[in-house]
Parts: C-alpha cells; structure tokens; sequence
C-alpha cells in the first residue's frame, strides 16, 4: 500500500493537504525575505517529480564533463603543481564550482523568495516545492555520477571515509528531494554549501604547496612560500565560514525552526489520519493510513540530512597535519 501511495505522490489529494492552511506558524517566526521576491523566485529552475531523473542524469553529466575537461588540461601542462596531481585538482575545482553553485541557489530560495506553503508549519515540512527538488535531484546526480567515480578512479581519492560520506550523501540527498524536496531542503542543500567553498580552496593550496616545496630553486621557494600563505588564508577564512555556517546557523534553523516545525506537524498527521480513517473500514482505511505514515517518512531524510551534514563537514575540517612540502 505505501508503494502504490509512492507512485501517485503529488497526484492524489490526500486528508494531510486539508490541513495544511490550519496548522500556523510559531508566533516568533518572521518573513525571511530581504528582497523583492517574485524575481528570485521566477529565476530559480524547477523541475517536476516526474523529471528528477532527468535533471540527476544533466547534473552527474556536467561534473563528469568538468572533471574530464579539467583533468586533460593539467595532464597537458609542464607546471608539476597542476600535472602531478591532475584528477584530484580537477576534483577540487568542480567541488568547489558546485559548492558556489548550490550556495547561490539556496540563498537566493532562502533568503529571497516567497513561496505560498512556507505561511504554516505543515507547509514549511511537508509542501513539495519544484526548485527544491531539482537543486536535489542535481545534486545527487552529480554525486552518484561524478563524485563517486572520481574517488574510485583518483586514488589520492580513494579513501574509505570519503567514499562512505558521499555515499551518505546521495542517498540522503536522493531520496530526500525525491520523497520530500520542502522548503529547508534550500537550507540543508544549498546554504549550508557555503562552508564548503573555501575548504574546497584550502584543500587545492595545501596539495599545490607540498608539490611545490619539493623544489629546490629560489623561485620555486617563494612559489611555495607565496602559496603556503595563500593556504593559510583560505584555512583560516574557511574555519570561519565553518563555524558560522556549521555550528550557529545550522544549529539556529534545525534545532529552532526546522524540529519544532516538525514536532508541531506530527501530532496533525496522527490526528488527522485518525479522525478521517475511524468512520471507514476494509481498503480505504488502510489507504488513508498509509498516506498518513507516508508523510512521516517524508521528515526522517530531512532530520538525517541534517546530523550528516554536521558530522560529514566537521570531518573533513579537522585534518591531520602534513609534514610534506616544507619550503627549504
């Protein structure tokens, strides 16, 4: 019965959607507009639930293009910072271009846009939204077709933690934007990104200055002491953005308006199924009851996405420190 709910999701009305006008929002929850907001939102792209598989297959295309293109041109070049390490400078530069990328989109849905839905609670958790969804189905293409591939094919890449977070990832991401692509699938997706466009930087500068440092030349030693400050800058903006993004705002928006939107719906739904489903009996009970447990299930990869997110980043901040590459 759940399946058959699945397959028409977004088709049938279900009992829910008639309480999602009713369910208001916390008292001290504000507008979060900072601009006019039919631009941004006529802007953002959309997609249908009917094309998440289309915009995940562009999505794992276009940084498998990226990889491919970047990688042949640091192959080709006589400079050894680019040539010894092509694919995983290759990697670095997609990342971050994608990590840019998600950011813009989801400040510009979070902070910019207005949608209907995001007036109540219910709205805000449950309300599928098109932009959300093809920003998730975006991103887990280009993690399942471009992220993955690359870490099995680069071996500097070729880590079990590495491989087990964008596992993670996909799956989470995936299947939260297909079964539940609401309104803080902007924060959770995109926002939250912005953290990772600087460690994506520092991660490219601390390789470029080990291969660097192994050079023996004056100019090749202040090569690797000009990029060793460049390294360090980008470590120190992205510890930053790090604990802005990771540790305050994230904590701010899950912990005070994403669970307790979420805490506020659960008993709605409970409600609500019992009260239309107590005059029924046989099938139709059964079918109501399970559009009711669907919609519960809906929440669980927003609040896994959200624990992920934290662990996944606070992992690959805290690195060990390198001995190689120091400048003689």
């Amino acid at each position: 019965m759940i399946a058959s709910s699945v397959i028409v999701l977004g088709l049938v009305r279900t009992p829910l959607q008639s309480f999602l006008p009713v369910l208001e929002a916390p008292p001290a929850r504000q507008p979060r507009v900072l601009l006019p907001a039919h631009r941004m939102s006529l802007a953002l792209p959309s997609c249908a639930a009917s094309g998440f598989w289309t915009t995940a297959v562009a999505g794992g295309c276009t940084g498998l293009l990226g990889q491919l293109g970047f990688q042949a041109l640091f192959e080709r070049s006589s400079d050894p910072v680019l040539n010894r390490a092509a694919g995983n400078t290759a990697h670095s530069l997609v990342a971050a271009a994608y990590c840019l990328f998600a950011t813009v989109f989801g400040v510009a849905g979070w902070c910019f846009s207005t949608f209907g839905c995001t007036s109540t609670a219910a709205g805000r958790v449950l309300a599928p939204l098109g932009c959300v969804r093809w920003l998730g189905a975006f991103a887990f293409g280009i993690i399942a077709l471009w992220d993955i591939p690359t870490c099995f094919a680069v071996k500097e890449l070729r880590k079990p933690s590495f491989l087990l977070h964008h596992f993670a990832m996909a799956a989470v991401g995936g299947l939260g934007a297909y079964y539940c692509p609401t309104y803080y699938g902007l924060f959770f997706l995109g926002v939250v990104e912005a953290s990772s466009v600087p460690l994506s930087v520092y991660e490219g500068l601390e390789r470029a200055s080990e291969i660097a440092g192994e050079g023996t030349s004056a100019a090749e030693e202040e090569r690797c002491a000009r990029l060793k400050r460049w390294r360090d800058a980008a470590q120190a903006v992205a510890t930053a953005a790090f604990l802005f993004t990771r540790l305050y705002l994230f904590t701010r928006v899950t912990f005070f308006e994403f669970w307790p939107d979420a805490l506020a719906v659960l008993p709605t739904i409970a409600a609500g199924g019992a009260r239309n489903t107590a005059p029924r009996r046989g099938p139709a009970r059964a079918r109501r009851s399970d559009h009711v447990s669907l919609r519960l299930l809906r929440i669980g990869p927003l609040l896994a996405g959200s624990l992920r997110r934290l662990c996944g980043a606070s992992v690959r901040l805290v690195r060990p420190d390198r001995a190689a590459g120091v400048c003689r």
